[in-house]
């Protein structure tokens, strides 16, 4: 068998393929839903991956702060404790 007649072989309607095409407008509405779904889930877990990301941002963010409040009153401590007393 020759090339051509191996493609015209492959491309010839048999009745799969009418059958298989018979719907395709049903099948491609399927398919857009499916796509929009799948572009909704993407977008929700990117979202979600934010989300999540700015809340350990904003709980770093204040514990460092509350770190800072801590060294900076120990630091105040230690200094009044190390001064020699004012005489006035």
């Amino acid at each position: 068998m020759a090339r051509n007649d191996i493609r015209l072989r492959r491309q010839r309607m048999t009745t799969g393929n009418i059958a298989r095409h018979r719907n395709y407008g049903d099948i491609m509405e399927r398919h857009e839903r499916d796509q929009k779904w799948k572009r909704m889930f993407k977008v929700f877990i990117y979202f979600l991956i934010a989300a999540f990301l700015t809340i350990i941002l904003i709980i770093v963010l204040r514990w460092e702060q509350r770190e800072n409040k801590d060294l900076n009153a120990n630091t105040k401590k230690a200094i009044e404790l190390a001064s020699p007393p004012m005489l006035s």
